[in-house]
Formats: C-alpha cells, sequence, structure tokens
C-alpha cells in the first residue's frame, strides 16, 4: 500500500512540474519564430549537445525557422530535415506519453533510437530516461490524437 501511495505522489509531482514548466521557444526581434529556442536541431543528434544555431545559417522548413550552427550543419538539415527535427514537434516527449501538449525547454533532450526527444523540465527528462521505450510507446499512441 505504501508503495502505491509513493508511485501515485511520484508520478503527480512529474505532472505538476511539467505543468509549472516555461514555455523555451524563442522569438526574434524581427516576429519570425525560431523552432526549438534557436538551438541547432543538427547538434542535437549528430554531437548529441545542446548547441545555439547562427541566424546566417537558418533554414525554414514546412513553414518554420530553423538555426544551425554551421554551414556543414545546414547542408545536413536541408537534406534531410525529417531526420534532425526532435519528435512530437518540440513538444516535452514525456507528456505527450501522459497526454497532454506542453513546451519544451530545448537544452534538455536526450537522442533514443537515433531520434531527438525534448523535454519541459528536468524531472521529465530523467523520467524518459528510466524508460524510453514506454515513453516513446505511449507519446507515439498519445501525439496524433493531441494535435487533432
Amino acid at each position: 500500500m505504501l508503495s502505491i501511495i509513493r508511485k501515485t505522489f511520484v508520478v503527480l509531482f512529474v505532472a505538476t512540474s511539467m505543468v509549472l514548466s516555461i514555455n523555451a521557444q524563442d522569438t526574434k526581434n524581427d516576429n519570425t519564430k525560431v523552432e526549438v529556442g534557436s538551438y541547432c536541431p543538427v547538434a542535437y543528434l549528430a554531437m548529441q549537445k545542446n548547441v545555439e544555431g547562427d541566424p546566417q545559417y537558418s533554414s525554414t522548413y514546412e513553414g518554420k525557422t530553423y538555426y544551425l550552427a554551421n554551414a556543414d550543419a545546414k547542408k545536413m538539415f536541408d537534406a534531410e530535415p525529417e531526420k534532425y527535427l526532435p519528435k512530437y514537434d518540440g513538444y516535452c516527449a514525456t507528456a505527450v506519453s501522459m497526454g497532454k501538449l506542453m513546451e519544451s525547454d530545448p537544452q534538455l533532450f536526450s537522442v533514443y533510437n537515433e531520434a531527438t526527444y525534448l523535454f519541459s523540465n528536468k524531472m521529465a527528462k530523467e523520467t524518459f530516461d528510466k524508460n524510453p521505450e514506454m515513453t516513446v510507446k505511449n507519446a507515439d499512441k498519445n501525439f496524433t490524437a493531441l494535435t487533432k
């Protein structure tokens, strides 16, 4: 019984923490919304680092603007944008797995099965990292319904 109460408390704590997270997407002075907080989507996957993109190496894909770290990253992104885009349109993967759309902090990410996943806070990332297979399975089931 105590174990069930502890697990329930942890789930409620994670959910509450995610609800209180701050929107981390960036808007530049020219009113162009830059995806993933102006971080380079190629760097997540290719370098497993969060690297600020440079506006001079920007690309637009499906109406969204991305800043890439350098000319090579731009070439890679332009050749295969779907490969480098964070899953679930950049929403917190753990929140999506719980049936919620929540903005992510682009500094918090994990790479799993050659895909990038972003998170709203450290606890959401830790939850994902403990069992990424289950989180992705649940998020994949939920995402389409959440975005309709």
